[in-house]
């Protein structure tokens, strides 16, 4: 008969952080991302505020991954409000609010980037462009731990939205 294991080593750290970089690694090989949707998810993320009256969420896509709230830990948002014809891009930090690098970004067909990054704990952004009959393209990333490694997770949307 042999001896129980004592539960401290049935998971090593090591092993752990290998298998979650492996994940990461392969997913990011086949071009895969991970989204989640989460209960504090919707309690935090208020896009439209930040944005300002008359804004809709047009799309949004979960960044980076938030492991204990099982979540992403940023979302990146494209607004547009029909009265000014301004499209508007925030990323809201909804995992680890610690102060976290975030950055949001819209640009128009043809234009150039506009982006705004920092260490902030709740959103990056608002930036906005008026596009009248014109596509645009918005953009978020923000960067994500598992144990002691810092990771980096950029969302680049394709050109659509065109009005």
């Amino acid at each position: 008969m042999t001896e129980p294991v004592p539960s401290e080593e049935l998971v090593n750290p090591n092993i752990m952080r290998s298998l979650i970089r492996v994940l990461v690694t392969l997913c990011a090989a086949l071009g895969l991302s991970l989204t989640f949707t989460s209960a504090a998810q919707a309690a935090t993320s208020n896009p439209v505020s930040v944005c300002g009256s008359g804004y809709y969420v047009q799309s949004s896509k979960g960044i980076g991954v938030y492991f204990e709230g099982s979540g992403p830990q940023a979302v990146a948002y494209l607004l547009y409000n029909a009265s000014t014809g301004y499209n508007c891009a925030v990323t809201v930090v909804v995992g680890d609010r610690s102060g976290v690098n975030v950055g949001a970004g819209i640009r128009t067909q043809d234009g150039s980037w506009v982006k705004d990054t920092g260490n902030y704990t709740s959103y990056a952004g608002p930036v906005r462009v008026k596009a009248s009959g014109k596509c645009v393209q918005y953009w978020g990333t923000t960067n994500w731990w598992t144990v002691n490694t810092r990771y980096t997770d950029t969302y680049t949307s394709p050109l659509g939205w065109c009005g």
